[in-house]
C-alpha cells in the first residue's frame, strides 16, 4: 500500500505554514536542452550522475506504470510534465530530496521539508549542487548566470516555494487581491501542484517567478517576508472568524467533521475542503489538536494513493471512479474513527 513520504510523517503540524521547497534548474554545457536532445547525448552525464548520487534510489520512469508515476507526482517528487517525457529520477530515503533528469532542464534538484527554513533547505540543495558541478560542466554565462530552457529560470535557476493553508483568506474572498499584488513583484500563488494546478483544500503554493538579476539570498529573503505578511493576514481573518462569526464557523467545521466521519462516498475536492475545515477547527481550538494529520491526509486522499489501496484488495467494481470515491470515504472513516 502506498505510504506518505517519511519527511511528512515526521513533520510538526502547524496552523498555516505546511512545507517549503527549494528547486534548482541546471543544464549541461554544449548539450541541447531536453526538448532538443537526440539519442545518446546525455549518456556520459547520466553515468556521472549515477556515481555522485549512488546513495539515492534510482527510479527509471521508462519501466514504470502510469499509476506509479502519478503517485510520485502526488508526493511532489516529480512534476506532471516529467511523467510524459522523463527518464530517470533519484530520490533520497526519506523522500525529501529528488533529482529529475531531463525534465524541462537536464537536471532539477529539489529539496523539501516541513521543519526546516528555506535557508536551511537551500543550504542542503546547494551542497548537492556543488557535488554535481564538480563532475559536470554546467551551462553558465558570466552576464546572465545559469542558462535554462525557460527564460524565467535564467539567472540563479532557483525556485523557492512555501505551501500555505489559507482557509481564512479563501473564505473571506481576499485571496485574489493578494495573488494580483504578488504578481507585480515577481511572485505568485498557485495550486497544490504548482503551475497550471488549482488550489485544493485551501492550500496555496507561494513561489518566486523570476530569478534573473537577483541573488539566491535576495529571493529567499523576499519570499520569507511575503510569507510572513500573508500569514499575518490569514491569522487576522481567523481572529475575525473566531470573534465575530463563531457560530457560523462552528457549524461549518462540525458539519465537515461529521461528513468525514460518516460519509460512504466522497470526491477529492469535497474531501479536501472538509479536511481543510477540520484543520481550521483544530487551529481555532474548536476540535482536539490531534483530530487529523492534515498534511498527511491531504496526500492520502489523492487518486493514485486510493487506487494503490484498491489494488491491494480483492474487490470487484464496475466504475473505477466510483470505487475511488467509496474507498476514499472508507479511508477517512478509518482515520477519524467513524462508522465501518
Amino acid at each position: 500500500m502506498a505510504k506518505v513520504s517519511p519527511w511528512i510523517t515526521a513533520a510538526e503540524e502547524k496552523p498555516v505554514e505546511m512545507s517549503s521547497r527549494i528547486r534548482l534548474a541546471r543544464n549541461v554545457r554544449d548539450i541541447p536542452f531536453p526538448h532538443m536532445l537526440k539519442g545518446g547525448e546525455m549518456d556520459e552525464v547520466t553515468a556521472r550522475l549515477k556515481t555522485v548520487l549512488s546513495g539515492f534510489g534510482e527510479v527509471d520512469l521508462n519501466v514504470m506504470k502510469f499509476e506509479d508515476k502519478a503517485l510520485l507526482v502526488e508526493k511532489h517528487l516529480i512534476s506532471p510534465l516529467f511523467t510524459k517525457r522523463g527518464q530517470l529520477s533519484y530520490i533520497s530515503g526519506d523522500e525529501s530530496v529528488s533529482i529529475m533528469v531531463n525534465e524541462e532542464d537536464h537536471i532539477r534538484i529539489q529539496v523539501m521539508g516541513a521543519d526546516e527554513s528555506l535557508d536551511e533547505l537551500y543550504e542542503r540543495a546547494s551542497e548537492l549542487d556543488d557535488k554535481l558541478e564538480a563532475e559536470i560542466n554546467y551551462a553558465f554565462d558570466d552576464k546572465y548566470g545559469f542558462l535554462t530552457a525557460c527564460p524565467t529560470n535564467v539567472g540563479t535557476g532557483l525556485r523557492a516555494s512555501v505551501m500555505l493553508h489559507l482557509p481564512g483568506l479563501s473564505l473571506g474572498s481576499r485571496i485574489q487581491r493578494i495573488a494580483s499584488n504578488l504578481n507585480r513583484f515577481g511572485f505568485t500563488l498557485r495550486g497544490i501542484y504548482g503551475e497550471g494546478s488549482v488550489p485544493l483544500g485551501h492550500i496555496y503554493q507561494l513561489s518566486n517567478q523570476l530569478t534573473l538579476g537577483r541573488t539566491e539570498e535576495d529571493i529567499i529573503s523576499s519570499l520569507n517576508e511575503l510569507k510572513m505578511r500573508i500569514m499575518e493576514e490569514e491569522n487576522e481573518m481567523r481572529s475575525i472568524m473566531n470573534d465575530d462569526h463563531l457560530l457560523k464557523a462552528k457549524d461549518s467545521i462540525y458539519r465537515s467533521y461529521g461528513t468525514l466521519k460518516y460519509a460512504h462516498t466522497i470526491s477529492l475536492k469535497e474531501a479536501a475542503n472538509h479536511l481543510s475545515n477540520v484543520k481550521l477547527g483544530m487551529d481555532l481550538n474548536l476540535l482536539p489538536e490531534n483530530t487529523i494529520r492534515f498534511q498527511e491526509q491531504i496526500q492520502l486522499i489523492q487518486p493514485a494513493f486510493i487506487k494503490m489501496r484498491l489494488n491491494t484488495m480483492e474487490k470487484e467494481y464496475g466504475s473505477l471512479e466510483r470505487a475511488v470515491d467509496e474507498e476514499r470515504a472508507t479511508l477517512l472513516r478509518e482515520l477519524i474513527g467513524g462508522t465501518s
